[in-house]
């Protein structure tokens, strides 16, 4: 009798084990799918006027009228024309933001251009990250009307390696390309 209250008991929590995996599993890819919203490219194509289009990753935006965006190369004949930022949900939802962000191809920042940014790159080494200030983008933010800005490539590395980099402007506007964003934008 014990011996069969035992094996039930065994039953019943292999059961409820399994039923908490399957749980787990089917959260996670609920979360993963939330989270690599990728906005329709044909409405970024029609909003940008770009022509050839390559996704590059998520960009998370401080200061921004969205947070959640997404970045593409804008081609020609296999080199970045520009960068394009956009609302993640372009296309995707209804009530998605038009405004975008156009990153042009840079240059080398001079001394001046990055001792602006001393105390951020201090607050890295604080946090042992390695950053600099590389260079300076002629960029375009589009709304209702069009606004020139100048953002700064900031390079980040940490102790495991990790590279990525984020654009910055002197006002803290910031789009933050994450890790799989760092490769495409090394040169840019």
């Amino acid at each position: 009798m014990t011996k069969r209250i035992i094996i039930g008991g065994l039953i019943v929590l292999l059961v409820v084990a399994t039923f908490l995996q399957v749980r787990e599993i089917i959260r996670a890819y609920n979360i993963a799918y939330v989270e690599e919203i990728v906005p329709e490219e044909t409405r970024v194509r029609s909003l940008t006027g770009a022509d050839m289009l390559e996704g590059i990753t998520r960009v998370t935006g401080e200061n921004t009228l969205i947070e959640t965006l997404y970045g593409y190369k804008n081609l020609e004949d296999q080199d970045i024309k520009s960068v394009i930022v956009v609302d993640r949900n372009l296309g995707v939802q209804p009530k998605a933001s038009d405004a975008y962000y156009e990153l042009f191809p840079g240059r080398e920042a001079t001394e001046e251009e990055a001792a602006k940014f001393d105390a951020l790159v201090k607050e890295f080494d604080e946090q042992q990250l390695f950053a600099q200030v590389i260079s300076a983008h002629e960029a375009r933010y589009v709304t209702n009307r069009e606004e020139t800005l100048t953002f700064y490539k900031v390079f980040v590395r940490d102790v495991d390696t990790n590279e990525y980099v984020f654009f910055i402007t002197e006002d803290g506007i910031k789009l933050d390309f994450h890790t799989r964003g760092f490769q495409p934008l090394r040169y840019f």
